[in-house]
């Protein structure tokens, strides 16, 4: 025994040192030891118990299972642990029930032997009496909750594991025992609700406000779905980390389905087209749906409580609603009949067909209400003024119109019908529809119009009717159509128009008659275009063409295909297609008539020489429909033209030597009688002198014409003076005429670049011609006028003028403008020809504006190249 002590002594300062409850017992008496004061406190001793047994320490643990505890301790060497065990202990001389939780641990020595029990212990009666209170609340709640049909949940969001009560299990359709894990949970959830339940979680947990949320479920068991209301708070550590999520699950089921109903039945009636309301017996509005809202004026988001029955009538009307109406309101039928309305805003009064009933209270019975359906009556007032409009129009039309049940039977003929097949008024509802069709024509209805009608509801096409006097068959073009039900689409009519096709056959036979006589000129006409030696197109306004005679083909040897549209080019030589096809564009555009001449490939690989010419046909409006135009072969004469050409050439050439040598000899002979005094010869020979000149004239003139023709006509330009130039010509004309002065207003003071020979014999033409043609007057008037990129020159006469039928047949070949007598104005025609041709290769343009009697301006511009 003193061997255990000393072997326990050395355990003494652990124990006094312990923070927690802890006392040391030796050997199988259990002697304590030692104990510190926290374990003292617990047993509500002094020190002075230290060194006495236990059971005479602390005697009232005497009959409870301790003390059997430490002996098997002691006996088996094995630690005991308990928590929140009771003990009954005496305190302040009172014996009181405690609850620890403690530690027997045995102490062995060197040999392996117990000599000890160390007891530590902890104090947990207030934990435990606070528990049992929690308990005791719990069971209440659970109660209150299942009264409430609320069930509970946690889930512990480590394991994502869910403790579920009965109720919340039951709710889920869960089984009443064992472990659900959160996916089952959420597998019990509808698919609809799925993700916005995971999405509600999701943010509860990560620290995003409170869970409240209502969703399906659908029992795991039998498929039932039911309403839940789900509120609940996640729990987190300090580091914001969720451990724990719990709160509460209510059956909905029944307030949803009653909100439902509810919701559906006010949508019902909100929806109706028909105006409803409910008022009180003192005529104050308690409802009033949207149809009822738009069709007194009432907005939509106006409060109706503030409105009564008398901003809705007139003051006749609201009396009659008030005295008479509203006192024969029958508590099971009602009162129906026809009211008038007011709208609040427009204050328009609207004719209503209003249906009243009494509201009672369910408990009592007692009338507390009145409820009102109208239908505004002018849509079907509008309907039978349209409907009257209508029957007006069908009544005189002048067509067939009539309309029979789906068996045939007729029902209305209009009166134009009846006249048509001569039918009794009397007759018409006991005719069928094939009594006055023609046997043919009923076959058609039977077999083909019927089925149709029935599956596309109309048919249209030619049919015949049967004059019910006559008995003559009457041709009609007839639509049918089928008038259904509303709503059930269930075939109720049929209706039809006719038109009586006699008077159209008529004009057909005539227009047929009419077509024949024109398709004979048609023929008549290509007959005549296929014999005249020209070849004879048409195009269409955008200039593609649409036909050509044969005359084209024996020429070219291309049929139609290879020719229309705009193929005709493929056979124009290709050096004279820019030429032609910018001419035709610019009649296409300007509408003026289309005159050239170009090379065209025949059937024998020679290209001939073709004058084109082509005119528009337009319209009253001016627009252009057609364009007929002529190709005629003048290869030949333009051969012979060559050949005159060359003729002209050489024997202007062959002429000029021996003019020339001839004006020697004549101005050296008159020299020769001016020095021996035979001044009269002399003066012969210098009128012989001038007519050399002109005869010179004539022959340079005619060459320049060949040179034109031949295009062989020569420019130099180089840089002038334009105002000296015109000056030094004014002088040259000016010796040649003493009768006629010649007023120079010379704006232009540039230099050009041209070829300034070329410019003098215009203006030497032009002035010329102005002394020539004016006898009568004594003055000619040139100008010269400065616009910037081009210089124009204008010669002003007094004399004879032009008419205007001839203006424009001045600057041909050989024209000539003749007086009184064909000597008068001698020439070759050749002077504004060979001008007008200068002034087109120089890049500019001649005209003339003249008046018949009263004289001519000539002038011309070119281009100003410095």
């Amino acid at each position: 025994m003193v061997s255990q002590f000393s072997e326990a002594e050395r355990y003494t300062s652990l124990v006094e040192a312990s923070p927690m409850p802890t006392a040391l017992y030796v050997g199988e008496d259990m002697v304590v030891m030692a104990a510190n004061q926290a374990m003292l406190d617990l047993w509500g001793k002094s020190a002075s118990i230290i060194g006495t047994k236990l059971m005479e320490a602390i005697p009232e643990l005497e009959g409870q299972p301790f003390f059997g505890i430490l002996s098997q301790v002691f006996q088996s060497g094995e630690t005991y642990y308990t928590k929140e065990s009771p003990a009954d202990l005496v305190v302040n001389g009172t014996l009181e029930t405690f609850y620890f939780t403690f530690t027997y641990k045995p102490i062995k020595n060197d040999a392996g032997e117990v000599f000890a029990i160390i007891n530590t212990a902890a104090q947990l009666t207030e934990l435990v009496k606070a528990k049992k209170q929690v308990v005791e609340t719990q069971q209440r709640l659970s109660f209150t909750l299942l009264s409430a049909e609320i069930g509970t949940w946690d889930l512990d969001l480590i394991n994502y594991e869910v403790n579920w009560d009965a109720k919340c299990r039951e709710l889920f359709g869960f089984r009443k025992e064992g472990e659900i894990r959160y996916e089952e949970v959420l597998s019990c959830i509808h698919p609809e609700d799925e993700e916005m339940v995971r999405n509600a979680v999701a943010r509860v947990i990560n620290n995003d406000g409170h869970y409240d949320i209502k969703y399906r479920t659908i029992s795991k068991e039998n498929k039932q779905i039911r309403w839940v209301h789900c509120k609940g708070k996640a729990y987190f550590y300090d580091d914001n980390i969720a451990y724990r999520f719990a709160g509460i699950v209510q059956n909905i089921t029944n307030e949803v389905k009653a909100r439902q109903r509810e919701h559906q039945l006010l949508t019902l009636v909100n929806n109706n087209v028909d105006h409803m309301t409910i008022a009180d017996l003192d005529g104050k509005v308690i409802y009033m749906n949207e149809a009822s809202r738009k069709l007194l004026g009432i907005p939509m988001g106006a409060d109706v409580t503030k409105f009564s029955a008398k901003d809705f009538y007139t003051p006749e009307e609201l009396d009659r609603v008030q005295n008479r109406i509203i006192k024969e309101i029958d508590e099971v039928k009602g009162w129906t009949g026809h009211i008038s309305l007011l709208n609040y805003q427009t204050k328009e009064t609207i004719p209503c067909m209003v249906s009243y009933l009494l509201i009672k209270d369910l408990e009592t019975g007692e009338v507390i209400g009145r409820g009102a359906t109208a239908r505004d009556l002018r849509p079907e007032i509008r309907v039978k003024a349209e409907l009257q409009k209508l029957a007006t129009i069908i009544d005189s039309s002048e067509d067939f119109c009539n309309y029979c049940d789906i068996d045939g039977y007729t029902r209305y003929i209009n009166p134009s019908g009846i006249a048509l097949i001569g039918i009794k008024e009397d007759r018409i509802l006991n005719m069928h529809l094939f009594d006055y069709h023609s046997e043919s024509s009923n076959e058609k209805i039977k077999n083909e119009i019927f089925p149709k009608l029935f599956a596309d509801g109309k048919w249209s096409g030619e049919l015949e009717l049967l004059h019910q006097v006559t008995r003559e068959i009457i041709p009609i073009h007839k639509q049918f159509y089928m008038i259904r039900e509303e709503f059930t689409n269930t075939p109720v009519a049929i209706a039809a128009i006719a038109r009586d096709l006699r008077p159209e056959l008529n004009i057909r036979k005539i227009l047929a008659d009419k077509n024949a006589a024109l398709q004979n000129v048609v023929e008549e006409l290509e007959f005549l275009a296929n014999s005249v030696p020209p070849v004879v197109w048409s195009s269409k306004p955008d200039g593609n063409l649409d036909y050509i005679n044969k005359r084209w083909f024996d020429q070219t040897g291309k049929n139609d295909e290879e020719t229309l549209g705009s193929r005709w080019v493929e056979n124009v030589h290709p050096d004279d297609i820019p030429n032609v096809v910018k001419i035709w564009n610019a009649s296409l555009k300007s509408g003026n008539p289309y005159e050239t001449e170009f090379r065209c490939l025949d059937k024998f690989g020679t290209y001939r020489w073709h004058l084109v010419r082509a005119i528009p046909l337009k319209n009253p409006e001016g627009n252009i429909i057609k364009w007929y135009g002529t190709n005629t072969d003048v290869h030949d004469q333009k051969e012979l033209e060559k050949q005159k050409d060359n003729f002209l050439g050489i024997a202007s050439h062959e002429l000029k030597t021996p003019v020339t040598s001839l004006k020697a000899y004549a101005q050296v002979m008159e020299s020769m009688f001016k020095r021996s005094g035979d001044f009269k010869n002399a003066d012969l020979l210098g009128k012989m002198n001038k007519q050399i000149d002109r005869l010179t004239n004539l022959i340079s003139d005619l060459l320049d014409v060949t040179k034109i023709n031949s295009g062989r006509m020569q420019f130099n330009e180089t840089a002038f003076d334009f105002n000296e130039m015109v000056e030094e010509v004014i002088e040259d004309v000016q010796r040649t005429s003493f009768k006629h002065i010649i007023h120079p207003d010379l704006g232009f003071k540039r230099n050009i670049v041209g070829d300034r020979d070329r410019i003098c014999q215009v203006i030497t033409n032009l002035l010329t011609n102005a002394v020539k043609y004016s006898p009568d007057a004594n003055e000619v008037v040139i100008y010269t006028a400065d616009h910037q990129d081009s210089v124009q020159v204008s010669v002003r006469d007094y004399g004879i003028g032009i008419s205007a039928e001839l203006k424009d047949h001045v600057f041909e070949q050989f024209y000539r403008v003749s007086g009184q007598k064909e000597h008068t104005f001698p020439g070759l025609g050749l002077g504004l020809y060979i001008s007008s041709e200068i002034v087109k290769r120089l890049g500019g343009k001649i005209w003339v504006d003249s008046v018949e009697g009263e004289g001519s301006t000539f002038c011309f511009s070119i281009p100003v190249n410095v």
